[in-house]
């Protein structure tokens, strides 16, 4: 499985209104079952004075793999930041999650990933 980050601006981002799908403070889907644990990681930024962090971490695993699930947790208080999956996810080699964080807050988030 292969990881990349990359870091946003977030003075380029603009607040998205919550929907049902695409912005959340936790994310659970697909199902795990006979699946393995792929990767986990944690990610954590402090808070920044008047500004926002914005992360898209992308995981890719090789082609025979696909992935069957994905957990995203917002550990402790949450304090306004929300991810969301931007770009793959279930039943695909590779999944980008974005991580923001409210102006002037941080983040703290656990995400799993699992395939078979």
């Amino acid at each position: 499985m292969t990881v990349t980050y990359e870091e946003v601006d977030g003075s380029t981002v603009t607040d998205e209104p919550v929907t049902a799908v695409a912005m959340r403070n936790n994310i659970s889907v697909g199902t795990i079952g006979n699946s393995r644990l792929l990767a986990r990681s944690a990610h954590i930024r402090g808070a920044v004075a008047g500004g926002r962090w914005v992360q898209d971490i992308t995981y890719r695993t090789n082609s025979a793999v696909r992935i069957t699930a994905i957990r995203v947790r917002h550990v402790g208080t949450l304090q306004g930041a929300t991810s969301r999956i931007t770009s793959g996810g279930v039943g695909s080699t590779f999944v980008t999650i974005r991580l923001q964080s409210a102006v002037g807050r941080g983040y703290h988030y656990t995400i799993e990933i699992y395939g078979r």
